[in-house]
């Protein structure tokens, strides 16, 4: 019966041998990732900053604005409307007037409802101006209510307010205790005795004196107020035509060298004035 061979396997030894893989440990792995991303962090501030240096250059801020074919609006009223979106922040870094950043549309209709603008349009001109071209409703009075200040057109719709008086407009003094509500402020027939009243005082006295100013009481108690001083009493509810070429009749006479407080034509061919 053969033998067992013994055998302590000593030959493996001998045998090429497969390379022990090496665990790195858990702490040397995680600092090495932690490298990586402050490092990656880094160059994403320093392409941050170069990029918002870039932007904010002053050759490229937009600083200039030009108005065109305006009639009542002001550019320093646009530049007033327009400083809060030019200035304001752009993705939290960036201001919104560089010049590659900036959006005009919206300018455009912000102006548009705000000064109520037929139309508005914001061009951008390299490397920092603004165009801004406006179509303004047109308007023939202002209307002046507890000491603000509008702009009315000939059909008596409110256009915008304003700031300040103008003299190339007829007033509108308005004392009645009725207070408008919405874009209408007189209806059509009390906004066709105002025409009237207007334009034949411009037919009939050449503007001489001028005409200044309508003061509307409640009831319509109307006084025309002239650029000398005195004012006219006139009765809306009778032809306007007719006491107006009364009381052209009674300036011909030169009466208006006199201390005259006012002249009242609102009975016929009757004219009183004191």
């Amino acid at each position: 019966m053969p033998g067992r061979i013994k055998t302590t396997k000593s030959w493996r030894r001998h045998l090429p041998q497969r390379p022990v893989r090496v665990q790195r440990s858990y702490y040397s792995e995680h600092k090495t990732s932690r490298n990586k991303l402050v490092i990656r962090i880094i160059w994403i501030i320093l392409a941050v900053l170069l990029v918002q240096s870039i932007f904010q250059i002053k050759y490229l801020r937009i600083d200039k604005l030009e108005l065109l074919n305006n009639k009542d609006l002001s550019l320093e009223e646009v530049q007033e409307a327009l400083n809060q979106p030019l200035t304001a922040s752009k993705f939290l870094i960036f201001k919104n007037n560089n010049y590659f950043l900036l959006n005009p549309a919206p300018l455009s209709q912000l102006l548009l409802e705000k000064f109520n603008l037929d139309e508005a349009q914001v061009v951008k001109r390299f490397p920092d101006r603004l165009i801004v071209t406006v179509k303004e409703k047109i308007s023939h009075f202002i209307w002046v209510k507890d000491d603000s200040l509008y702009l009315l057109d000939a059909q008596g719709a409110l256009n915008r307010q304003i700031g300040a008086l103008d003299d190339k407009y007829l007033i509108l003094q308005d004392f009645r205790s009725y207070r408008p509500s919405g874009e209408q402020i007189f209806t059509p027939a009390e906004t066709a005795i105002i025409n009237q009243i207007y334009l034949g005082w411009h037919d009939l006295l050449d503007d001489s004196p001028k005409l200044v100013k309508i003061v509307i009481n409640d009831d319509w108690d109307l006084q025309l107020y002239t650029d000398i001083g005195f004012y006219v009493k006139i009765d809306p509810q009778e032809d306007i035509g007719e006491q107006l070429n009364h009381l052209k009749t009674v300036l011909d006479e030169n009466i208006t060298g006199l201390d005259i407080d006012y002249i009242d034509v609102r009975f016929g061919d009757k004219v009183y004035f004191k």
